[in-house]
C-alpha cells in the first residue's frame, strides 16, 4: 500500500502542485522531498492530515509535532492555510486530493474541498468525495457523511491509518522525540491501546453496558388497566380530530364565498373610478403622497451627500490618500508615545529621591560629591533613553496638528466609508424616478376620488367591503384557533398511539429481552478478562521490536534491551540487566522515539506508508547513517522524507540513492505583499555542497 498521488490547490504556498509517487519496488521505497526551511515541507504533512481526517485531524496534529491553535480551532487552521495568491485573486476554494494504491490496479481517490468568503474567512462548508479506482477507471463518487458512507470507516476497511494512530505514521521527526519523555506516559499508552485494538474493545464494552441499561428499561411490568385507559383516551381524541377536520372543510367553503364577494366589491369600486383596484380615501392617498415626497427628499439628500462628500475623494490619487492614512496613523502613535512619556515624568523625581535616600547596602568608602553628581547624571541619561528617540513608527513631524486624537480616529474611520460604486448612484437615481412617478399617479387618483365621493356611491360600496373584511378576519381567527387545537390533538394522538403500542408489545417481549441482556453481559465479561491479559502480552512484543530497532539505530553498544511496564513506562537496560539512567541527548531521544514508532508499526501490522518531516533533526553523522539504513531497510513500506539541505545533504543522498524511487526539490519565490509561492521540481534534489 502506498500514496501514489498528492494534489494541492490553493493550499499554503502551493497554487497548484501535483506530486506523483511510484510504487515501492526494486528496492526503491524512499521518496525524497527537499526544501529549505519555510519552503512548504510541513505543508505537505498538514495537507495529508486535513484531507484524510478533516476536523478529526485537529486533536492529532499536535501529537505529530505540528503546531496548531487549539483555542481558535479548525476554522483558524483552514484560514491560515488558504493560499495568499488565491485570496488576492478572489478565488474561494482550497482543495487537497490524495490517491492511495492498495495494488497496482486498485486505488482509493480522496478529495476534500473547503470554501471561503471574499475576505478569506471559511464559510463552514467542506466536502470530502471518495472514489474507488480499478485499472484507472473511477467508480461512482461517494461523499463523506452522506447516505451512510463515512471516510473513517473506509480507511479502517482498507487497513490504512485511522486518525487516532496517524501521529505514529505521519510526524515531525524533530518534534516527535518528545515521545521519549516519561512525562508523556499517558499519550504513549493511548497510542499503544489504539494500535492494539484495546480502545475498540473498551468502546464495545461501554456500548454493551448502555445497551443492557436500555433493554432493562423495556422489561418493566405492564399495567393492563392503564392500557385500557390509554385506549379509551386515544379513541376519544381521534373522534375530536374527525370533528375538527369537518369544521375546517366548512370554514374553507365560507372563506372562499367571502373572498369572491370581496373581489366583486373591489371590481365595482374600480369600475366606479376608484382606480388601480386600491380602496382608499382621499386622506389616505394624500398621506401616502406626502410620505413618498419625504422619501424623495431623503433620496436627493443622500445623492447630494455622495456628490459633496465621498465623490471628491475618488477624484484624488490613491497614493495621496494612502499617504494621508499613514500620516494619521503615525501621528496617533506619536501622541500615544508622548502621553505615556508625560504620564511617567512625575515618577522620575520620586524614583531619584528614593534611590538617593537608600542607606543599604552600605557603600564603603562613601561617595564623593562628584561621584554622586555623576550618578545623578547617569540616572537622568537612563531615564531619557527610555523615551528618546521616539519609536520608528511615530510621525517625524505633525502635519495635521489641527486634529485632536479623537478627530484623527474619526478621519480614519471616515476614510473606510468612502467606497463608492457606479451602481449606488444609479440606484438612487432610479429610486427618485420611481418615487416621482408614484407621486404623480397618486395625484391623479386624488383628483378622481374627490369627484366620486360627492354622490355617495363609493361610501356605500366601502361600507359593505369593510363588513366583508371584518367577517374574513373573524373567520381567519377561528381557523387559526382550530388549527392550534388540531395540531395539539394530533400530537397527543401520536404520543398516545406510540405509548399504547409500546405497552401492548411489552406483554410479549420480556422473556426474549432478558435472554439478550444475559448474552451481552457474558460478552462484556469476556472483554473485561481479555484486556488485562492482552495488553501486557502486546507490550512485551512491542518492547522486543523496539529493542531490535534501537540497536540498529544507536551507536552506543551498552544497551541490551528495552522493557515497557504495564503503565507505559519505558526502561533501557544494560547487559547486566540493570536500568541505564544516563541523560539522553536530543539526538538520542529522537533515536528512542523512532524505535518506539517503528515498534508500534510492526506490532500493529499496519503496512501503511510513513511520512516524516525533519527526519534527521539534530542527529550526528553516525546516527544519520543508521537511521537512513533503517528507513531503507523495509523495502515494501513507502517512506516519504521531507528534508532540508543540512539533514539529507548531497553526501547522504548519494549513500541512499539506490533506495530512492522519486525526488522533488521545492523552490520558493516572493510574489509580493508578504506572499510566497512554492513549486516542486520533479526528479531534482539539492546539488553538491559542503558535507
Amino acid at each position: 500500500m502506498w500514496i501514489s498521488r498528492l494534489e494541492l490547490t490553493c493550499f499554503k504556498g502551493y497554487q497548484h502542485q501535483v506530486f506523483v509517487f511510484p510504487e515501492p519496488a526494486d528496492g526503491r521505497n524512499i521518496v525524497l522531498i527537499g526544501g529549505m526551511n519555510g519552503y512548504g515541507k510541513t505543508s505537505i504533512l498538514e495537507a495529508l492530515y486535513l484531507c484524510l481526517y478533516g476536523k478529526d485531524a485537529m486533536v492529532h496534529l499536535a501529537r505529530a509535532g505540528l503546531r496548531t491553535d487549539h483555542k481558535k480551532g479548525y476554522p483558524t487552521l483552514l484560514e491560515s492555510a488558504f493560499n495568499g495568491e488565491a485570496l488576492r485573486s478572489s478565488l474561494d476554494t482550497m482543495s487537497v486530493r490524495v490517491t492511495i494504491n492498495k495494488t497496482t490496479t486498485k486505488a482509493i481517490d480522496i478529495g476534500r474541498k473547503w470554501y471561503f468568503r471574499a475576505n478569506g474567512t471559511w464559510t463552514n462548508e467542506e466536502e470530502a468525495v471518495v472514489r474507488e479506482v480499478v485499472r484507472g477507471v473511477p467508480d461512482t463518487p461517494r461523499q463523506d457523511g452522506r447516505k451512510g458512507f463515512h471516510l473513517a470507516d473506509l480507511l479502517d476497511d482498507i487497513q490504512f491509518v485511522p486518525a487516532h494512530i496517524a501521529p505514529f505514521f505521519f510526524f515531525d521527526g524533530e518534534e516527535v522525540k518528545k515521545l521519549a519523555d516519561q512525562s508523556r506516559l499517558e499519550q504513549i499508552k493511548q497510542g499503544l491501546e489504539g494500535l492494539l485494538g484495546v480502545v475498540l474493545l473498551r468502546s464495545l464494552a461501554e456500548r454493551l453496558k448502555s445497551f443492557e441499561a436500555n433493554k432493562r428499561g423495556e422489561i418493566e411490568s405492564v399495567d393492563e388497566e392503564n392500557l385500557a385507559r390509554l385506549l379509551d383516551a386515544l379513541t376519544a381524541n381521534k373522534e375530536q380530530l374527525k370533528a375538527l377536520k369537518e369544521d375546517a372543510e366548512q370554514n374553507e367553503v365560507e372563506r372562499q364565498r367571502l373572498r369572491a364577494e370581496q373581489q366583486s366589491l373591489i371590481e365595482r369600486i374600480t369600475a366606479a373610478g376608484g382606480g388601480g383596484g386600491e380602496i382608499a380615501t382621499v386622506k389616505d392617498l394624500v398621506e401616502e403622497r406626502e410620505q413618498l415626497r419625504s422619501k424623495l427628499r431623503d433620496s436627493r439628500r443622500s445623492l447630494e451627500e455622495i456628490l459633496s462628500g465621498r465623490l471628491p475623494f475618488h477624484l484624488l490619487p490613491k497614493d495621496l490618500l494612502d499617504d494621508f492614512r499613514r500620516q494619521l496613523v503615525a501621528e496617533m502613535k506619536l501622541a500615544e508615545w508622548d502621553a505615556e512619556k508625560r504620564a511617567l515624568e512625575p515618577r522620575k523625581a520620586e524614583f531619584e529621591a528614593a534611590f538617593m535616600a537608600q542607606t543599604t547596602p552600605i557603600i564603603e568608602p562613601g561617595l564623593t560629591r562628584d561621584q554622586l553628581s555623576a550618578i545623578r547624571g547617569r540616572l537622568e541619561a537612563a531615564w531619557a533613553s527610555l523615551f528618546y528617540p521616539p519609536p520608528e513608527d511615530c510621525a517625524k513631524e505633525v502635519v495635521h496638528g489641527c486634529l485632536r486624537e479623537t478627530l484623527r480616529q474619526k478621519a480614519l474611520d471616515f476614510m473606510e466609508t468612502i467606497n463608492l460604486g457606479q451602481r449606488e448612484i444609479h440606484d438612487l437615481l432610479n429610486d427618485q424616478h420611481a418615487l416621482q412617478q408614484r407621486i404623480d399617479e397618486l395625484g391623479r387618483k386624488v383628483s378622481r376620488l374627490e369627484g366620486i365621493d360627492r354622490d355617495g356611491t363609493l361610501a356605500i360600496l366601502k361600507t359593505r367591503l369593510n363588513d366583508i373584511l371584518s367577517q374574513l378576519d373573524t373567520l381567519a381567527e377561528r381557523i387559526r384557533t382550530d388549527n392550534r387545537k388540531f395540531d395539539t390533538l394530533q400530537s397527543q394522538v401520536q404520543s398516545q398511539t406510540a405509548e399504547y403500542c409500546r405497552e401492548k408489545n411489552e406483554l410479549d417481549k420480556s422473556s426474549p429481552v432478558r435472554a439478550t441482556i444475559d448474552r451481552s453481559e457474558r460478552v462484556r465479561r469476556v472483554i473485561d478478562e481479555l484486556v488485562p491479559a492482552l495488553f501486557p502480552l502486546k507490550v512485551r512484543e512491542l518492547a522486543t521490536a523496539m529493542t531490535t530497532v534501537y540497536k540498529q539505530l544507536a551507536h552506543k553498544d551498552q544497551v541490551d534491551k528495552i522493557t515497557i511496564l504495564d503503565d507505559g513506562t519505558t526502561q533501557i537496560r544494560g547487559k547486566t540487566g540493570k536500568e541505564i539512567t544516563f541523560e539522553r541527548s536530543a539526538g538520542e531521544n529522537q533515536i528512542f522515539a523512532t524505535a518506539l514508532i517503528a515498534g508500534l508499526a510492526k506490532v500493529s501490522g499496519v503496512k501503511a506508508p510513513m511520512v516524516v518531516d525533519t527526519p534527521l533533526g539534530r542527529l550526528d553523522s553516525k546516527h544519520r547513517e543508521n537511521i537512513l539504513k533503517f528507513w531503507t531497510g523495509d523495502k515494501s513500506r513507502q517512506v516519504i522524507l521531507l528534508s532540508q539541505d543540512e539533514e539529507i545533504d548531497f553526501h547522504f543522498y548519494k549513500s541512499i540513492q539506490d533506495s530512492v524511487g522519486k525526488t522533488y526539490l521545492l523552490e520558493h519565490v516572493d510574489v509580493g505583499d508578504g506572499i510566497g509561492r512554492t513549486t516542486a521540481i520533479e526528479d531534482l534534489y539539492f546539488a553538491r555542497g559542503r558535507r
